[in-house]
């Protein structure tokens, strides 16, 4: 039998589980009085976000599993302002938990998991990207930032 691969799904929650867990710690609030709560915005936005690229990769039939070939590149809705939706649906999510339980250890999982999606995925799956759809995915890639505008090649 073949071992399971953690994929994307798994480093969120692990992810989610430590923000969580460190929130307990003792430490001051980061964000005054109700501000905290601007993080629920996040929370929905990132996981709207997901879901909707998901989608888009089902509407276009394609694969959604991490390091496996896709049979279409999507680049149109969420893909036309980002090359990696999904992550940063992730990525907002937890950013928005942080924001939402106020303590400053939570913020130490953010970078942390940002470092392994894109070390672990992002750069192996940009490669096939380009194997796979050759002069498509560069016209792609050089017009649409990996995660947004201010950090495009991060």
């Amino acid at each position: 039998m073949t071992p399971r691969r953690l994929n994307p799904p798994h480093y969120f929650l692990a992810a989610l589980l430590a923000t969580l867990v460190l929130s307990w710690l003792p430490g001051p609030g980061l964000l005054p009085g109700p501000w905290r709560f601007v993080g629920i915005v996040f929370v929905v936005a990132g996981i709207a976000l997901a879901l909707m690229a998901a989608r888009q990769f089902a509407a276009a039939g394609t694969n959604i599993v991490p390091l496996t070939p896709s049979s279409a590149l999507v680049t149109r809705g969420a893909f036309g302002c980002t090359r990696n939706p999904m992550y940063l649906g992730l990525v907002l999510t937890l950013l928005g938990v942080a924001c939402t339980v106020n303590r400053p250890w939570p913020w130490v999982v953010l970078p942390v998991f940002v470092a392994v999606i894109q070390l672990r995925f992002v750069r192996h799956e940009e490669r096939l990207m380009e194997a796979t759809f050759g002069d498509a995915y560069t016209a792609y890639r050089s017009r649409v930032p990996r995660w947004l505008g201010y950090i495009k090649n991060f």
